[in-house]
């Protein structure tokens, strides 16, 4: 548990964060201790890049864009695990203390519970959810190496992450 919140503290400082991006138009996402409603997403990602997590309690769904790319989504420590079936690809995890990583495709990821940590680099699109009633302890996000901000209350706007690479002009 102490390596894993380790490493997550490692990775959040925004400029170290953005320093490992190496594609043009790359950015990052970082939440801290993220809490959210019950039956709300804390964190609703969808990302073409890579992320890694460790939620202390409650559920993660994954969706797999590329399954054919060769790489899965990892989750490891949870108590349960469902899917994917042909009615529904995408695969959920559960539990305390468990970490998860998606690297090398297009992800979009739900994340509902308590004490969620996320780091993610690439290209794409988040809503966070915070909690209303208690706003001061609801965690904190940076986004594209910004300063970081409590969650809002209520389900945030789409934020973008990165930026689409500029189009290249032949002439």
């Amino acid at each position: 548990m102490f390596l894993v919140c380790a490493c997550l503290a490692a990775l959040a400082t925004p400029a170290a964060v953005m320093a490992m991006t190496d594609s043009a138009g790359d950015g990052s996402l970082v939440v801290q201790h993220a809490n959210g409603p019950h039956g709300t997403p804390v964190v609703e990602l969808t990302i073409t890049g890579a992320a890694i997590g460790h939620i202390w309690s409650g559920r993660i769904l994954i969706d797999d864009a590329t399954p054919d790319n060769g790489v899965s989504p990892e989750v490891t420590g949870a108590t349960w695990q469902k899917g994917p079936t042909a009615s529904q690809p995408a695969q959920s995890w559960g539990g305390t203390d468990f970490k998860f990583r998606v690297v090398g495709g297009t992800y979009t990821i739900l994340i509902y519970g308590t004490d969620v940590n996320v780091v993610a680099l690439g290209t794409g699109q988040v809503t966070l959810t915070g909690l209303s009633d208690t706003p001061l302890s609801d965690g904190t996000y940076s986004l594209n190496g910004g300063d970081f901000h409590s969650l809002p209350g209520q389900s945030s706007k789409l934020l973008t992450i990165g930026t689409a690479a500029p189009a290249s002009t032949s002439g």
